[in-house]
């Protein structure tokens, strides 16, 4: 469909001008250009009269106030009862392109959608469909020309495959500016027909047109005022793609040692992993055959007293070793992401109970008071959570005032199960708690569960938080210090 250049006035004798409107070509794409309103709605009224008198289907996407005025300038032409029978849809263009804009552009699918069961609805009368839009003028005024022009296209490809004859609109100071001499242009070609505010000649006259044209002189010199920077905006998009060219290649090189010190990194994960297994069967079976040997000596009774004692002693410090490989094996897992459990349902208030009875045969001289809800029950994993609950009454064994209880409450609050362990002793400044939960932070007290290495309060965090639950921490002089465990029950 090529491009036709008519210079349309606003006399209603351009006997050119009411023929084009009157019967325009079956796939035909018109802009008139306009600077008052009048021309519009004279444009647009001869357009759609012509329409109804042939038995045209009319498609009307205008602004309220000119749909109602073209409703009006179609009353006495039958366009009332047009509307009642369907043969004249009028709908509001903005809330016609909210349907189809994603993100600032017109959305092809989106767009076809909305429209073309209107353009594609058989007409009883026979007649064809004649659209008038202004869409692309509310885009263009919104400064967003690249979407008006695709919706330009988009309405181009519809009349490629339907016989339709559209008109669209825009007024003439939308092209006022200097840098509007390429986009003006890419309009005019979108379109079959260009109707300019001059007199209507057809294409087909070269001479005519040149002389038609001349009012529009003025307008394109200006509109060309842009292109004269052509050179230098071109030299400086060489540059820039030149620029782009050699962050490429920074970015290459950037790649490349990012995964070469990806692979280091994995290389040196396997290792940890290949340390974490030996160290937890090397190590940890010639201690087991220790601690067996010395509480077997023990439970005998058959050795003299300063041996018993030595020997205790001696499991003792086994004991002690013991837990400090486990949790050397847990901080490992934990910074390599495998701490994992293995959550079962099961009675938490026994558990519980049986935990702060080991602990208190150790440590007779503390007392330890327990708060369970007998029939609390959560899927938790048996040893891990049985870790915390040492790790935690431990600490408040370790830091808390001897001469006071700690108390230790389980059970559930709506749809999480709760732990925390009270203590009265000396408060823990804001500035220390986060370092209590770091295991690489130099300068701290050690936490009673940890057996000297002060890893406990961060084995336990790792703990809450593979269950999906988190570990908390409040400290006052007057209130004392209070560890509570959340994790979903």
């Amino acid at each position: 469909m090529g491009t036709h250049v008519l210079a349309v006035s606003a006399s209603p004798d351009s006997h050119v001008r009411a023929a084009f409107l009157a019967d325009p070509p079956e796939r035909s794409h018109a802009v008139q250009f306009y600077d008052d309103e009048q021309l519009l709605l004279d444009t647009v009224g001869r357009f759609l009269v012509a329409g109804l008198r042939r038995g045209d289907r009319l498609l009307v996407c205008a602004t309220p106030e000119h749909g109602a005025a073209i409703v009006a300038q179609l009353a006495p032409y039958g366009g009332r009862a047009a509307l009642d029978r369907g043969q004249l849809v009028v709908l509001d263009a903005r809330d016609t392109l909210a349907k189809f804009m994603v993100r600032d552009m017109p959305d092809p699918a989106l767009f076809r959608l909305a429209l073309l069961p209107m353009i594609t609805r058989p007409i009883d009368t026979g007649g064809r469909v004649r659209a008038y839009g202004e869409m692309v003028e509310l885009l263009w005024r919104d400064g967003n020309a690249r979407a008006a022009l695709r919706l330009e296209e988009l309405w181009n490809e519809i009349g490629r495959d339907h016989a339709l004859a559209l008109l669209c609109a825009y007024t003439t100071s939308n092209f006022d500016s200097d840098g509007d001499a390429a986009p003006f242009m890419a309009l005019c070609r979108s379109h079959s027909h260009v109707m300019s505010t001059a007199r209507f000649t057809p294409l087909e006259d070269p001479a005519a047109i040149s002389q038609e044209i001349e009012p529009l002189q003025p307008r394109a010199r200006s509109l060309d005022g842009d292109l004269g920077d052509r050179e230098t905006l071109e030299a400086q998009l060489r540059s820039a793609l030149r620029e782009r060219d050699v962050v490429t290649a920074e970015l290459r090189a950037c790649l490349a040692r990012e995964q070469e010190a990806r692979a280091r990194a994995d290389a040196s994960d396997a290792f940890k992993q290949l340390l974490l297994r030996v160290a937890g069967h090397e190590l940890r079976g010639p201690l087991s055959t220790i601690m067996t040997t010395l509480d077997l000596m023990i439970l005998r009774g058959e050795l003299p007293d300063d041996v018993l004692r030595r020997l205790r002693k001696v499991a003792a410090s086994g004991a002690r070793m013991k837990r400090m490989i486990e949790q050397l094996l847990d901080l490992t897992r934990a910074r390599l992401g495998a701490l994992s459990v293995e959550r079962r349902d099961q009675a938490v208030a026994p558990l519980v109970a049986k935990i702060i009875d080991e602990i208190q045969a150790a440590h007779p001289s503390r007392a330890i008071n327990l708060h369970a809800e007998p029939t609390c029950r959560a899927r938790i994993d048996a040893d891990r959570f049985a870790q915390v609950v040492a790790n935690l009454v431990g600490n408040a064994i370790a830091h808390g005032d001897p001469a006071l209880s700690i108390t230790v409450t389980v059970g559930r609050r709506a749809e999480l199960l709760e732990l925390r362990v009270h203590n009265y002793g000396a408060a823990i400044p804001p500035a220390l708690q986060s370092a209590l939960f770091d295991p690489f932070t130099h300068d701290k007290p050690t936490t009673g569960g940890a057996a000297g290495l002060g890893l406990g309060l961060y084995l336990s965090q790792g703990i809450a938080q593979a269950h999906g639950g988190q570990l908390l921490m409040q400290s006052s002089p007057d209130k004392g210090t209070e560890l509570e465990m959340l994790i979903p029950a």
